[in-house]
């Protein structure tokens, strides 16, 4: 019977003696984006948001989650305050004559806008419907830090006055050559600022700042964005 070639052993020995590391000499690239999973709150299918995991950091997981957490637990709160006052409507003479008026909405649900080099940005929208031609929608925005938790505000972007005012200007100039989106009256903007508060989030190259309906432009224009490159606020 012929013996096994020495080489063959080798390579055998060498395998299981592979297999023994620790893990960080096998492990891939380091994880720099999230698992993002819709959730709905407490059962209910109108309350939908969303839940990070596959973090390295757990303790950054866990205050992601409850940022996200707080955010649906107020929606939660909205909306049964919203069901409430439907429900005490029914018995008025406008519910009985005409129904439909007095059917009242209120969703909550969410888009992952940016995922990757370990930034997370999300956007929260909250519907609500008490009437009338259409419902209104606010968006918030969340933006963070996947490898520390930390939640991006402009501030930590913008680090000064200088940079508010050149990214306002920038702003308003590109909304005065937008007029199919935007106000066409330059009169609209004469208070407009970009602050802390304005909702933005991660782009390739930059942010997007986003706003709110009726904030910059008519109903039909919904939330409106306007790319900043990374140059004009990076110092």
């Amino acid at each position: 019977m012929r013996s096994i070639p020495s080489m063959f052993i080798c390579s055998i020995i060498f395998a299981f003696l592979f297999c023994l590391l620790p893990n960080h000499y096998t492990s891939a690239a380091p994880i720099n984006s999230a698992a993002v999973t819709a959730k709905k709150y407490q059962h209910n299918s109108h309350l939908i948001y969303p839940y990070v995991s596959g973090l390295t950091n757990k303790t950054a997981e866990k205050k992601i989650n409850a940022v996200l957490t707080k955010h649906i637990k107020k929606s939660a709160a909205n909306y049964e305050a919203l069901m409430q006052e439907m429900k005490n409507m029914q018995n008025k003479t406008i519910c009985k004559d005409s129904p439909s008026a007095c059917i009242y909405e209120y969703t909550t649900n969410y888009e992952v806008k940016y995922n990757k080099h370990n930034k997370l940005s999300l956007l929260l929208y909250d519907y609500q419907f008490t009437g009338g031609a259409h419902g209104s929608t606010t968006v918030t925005s969340y933006n963070f830090n996947l490898k520390t938790g930390q939640r991006y505000t402009l501030d930590n972007l913008f680090p000064t006055k200088k940079v508010y005012k050149k990214v306002t200007a920038y702003a308003k100039n590109y909304m005065l050559k937008k007029p199919d989106i935007f106000y066409p009256d330059s009169k609209e903007f004469s208070s407009f600022q970009i602050t802390n508060q304005t909702q933005f989030y991660f782009a390739d190259g930059g942010i997007y700042l986003i706003f709110q309906q009726y904030e910059v432009g008519p109903y039909v224009s919904g939330h409106p964005t306007i790319f900043i490159p990374t140059s004009l606020y990076k110092e």
